[in-house]
């Protein structure tokens, strides 16, 4: 799926500035044209879409409307006044980054065709599961969250972390799991599906991909191969719930993120721990992905809890006593 941005600018520069900005760091926009008249605009548009138009104030609405521009945002160079304009504003001398900033708050990316593709029939829901200083409780909270959803949805849990918690007395099958399975991904195999269900284990009711013989395998992962996995599962797969136990941090896991429907992302209660996830925020704002940051749901882990669980070990995941502790950070996730 693409998602097209044109801009309709006589001012060249600007146009070609904004331009080079965005394919640098807008990665979720797939193309960007530019037009400086509008005959080049409607010729292009006879055969071809945009998802958005950037419209120089100085050009009237009704000279570029058509069936194939989607939205319509007009680039002001100062007090935009024309009332009967039914569009957006974006005061053009700014940064490009805040210019796209107020350009995603006022046309979301989950409303884009890309969105409406990742969404598929709204069938499948899928939460990936991510911290930048929880380790240990994202894989006991992701774990526990797919089981919850387990009781009421088909519901697979995926552990992508380099070093999986899972013992051999789990049902795990090392020599035959998820690295193997990234063969067949990565060969874009056609029965991708029967593959991933030939790893797959069960505890209790939950199906689980219990994680890579080597954590390294991991990095194999090109975000073409999530694309395709994501599109897969969407177009095959007979669970309602998938959830993605993140535990790495590179451009695969980010189209993972944007693919998915919800990001889950805790957080400690500790000043580093603040510090290391507003320098996370940074990092995705910089280069391109503030899509992604608006799919965050905080999930906050108080110090108590934090402690309780240093306690525990792999195999308590099977407790009731650990699903005491950790009800009360996923009931609000439970009514689905």
């Amino acid at each position: 799926m693409s998602y097209i941005l044109g801009i309709f600018d006589p001012d060249t520069d600007y146009a070609n500035q904004l331009m080079d900005y965005i394919k640098r760091k807008q990665k979720a926009i797939t193309q960007v044209r530019i037009f400086t008249n509008a005959k080049s605009l409607m010729e292009y548009l006879e055969h071809d879409k945009l998802n958005v138009l950037l419209l120089n104030e100085e050009i009237n609405t009704d000279e570029v409307l058509h069936r194939n521009i989607k939205n319509i945002c007009i680039l002001s160079e100062g007090n935009f006044a024309r009332e009967e304009e039914n569009c957006h504003v974006i005061y053009k001398f700014q940064s490009a980054q805040k210019v796209m900033e107020e350009l995603f708050s006022y046309f979301p990316l989950e409303d884009t065709l890309i969105r409406a593709f990742l969404s598929g029939n709204g069938s499948l829901n899928i939460i990936s599961v991510f911290s930048v200083g929880k380790e240990n409780e994202r894989q006991v909270f992701s774990y526990f969250l797919a089981s919850e959803y387990a009781k009421i949805k088909r519901t697979l849990y995926i552990n992508l972390d380099l070093f999986s918690p899972w013992t051999k007395n789990s049902g795990s099958n090392f020599e035959k799991g998820l690295s193997e399975f990234i063969y067949y991904l990565k060969q874009s195999h056609p029965n991708l599906i029967s593959k991933m269900n030939g790893i797959i284990t069960k505890i209790n009711n939950l199906d689980c991909i219990q994680g890579v013989s080597f954590g390294p395998d991991i990095y194999e992962l090109v975000p073409e191969d999530i694309y395709y996995w994501i599109k897969t599962l969407k177009e095959s797969s007979e669970y309602e719930v998938i959830i993605f136990d993140v535990g790495c941090f590179f451009e695969s896991t980010l189209e993972l993120f944007r693919s998915s429907n919800e990001l889950l992302l805790l957080i400690g209660e500790q000043r580093l721990e603040e510090e290391k996830y507003l320098n996370f925020r940074s990092q995705l704002q910089l280069a391109g992905y503030g899509d992604v940051l608006v799919q965050i749901t905080e999930v906050a882990i108080s110090k108590d809890v934090e402690n309780r669980l240093g306690y525990y070990t792999p195999n308590d995941l099977y407790s009731e006593e650990y699903r005491d502790i950790v009800m009360e950070y996923v009931k609000s996730f439970q009514e689905v």
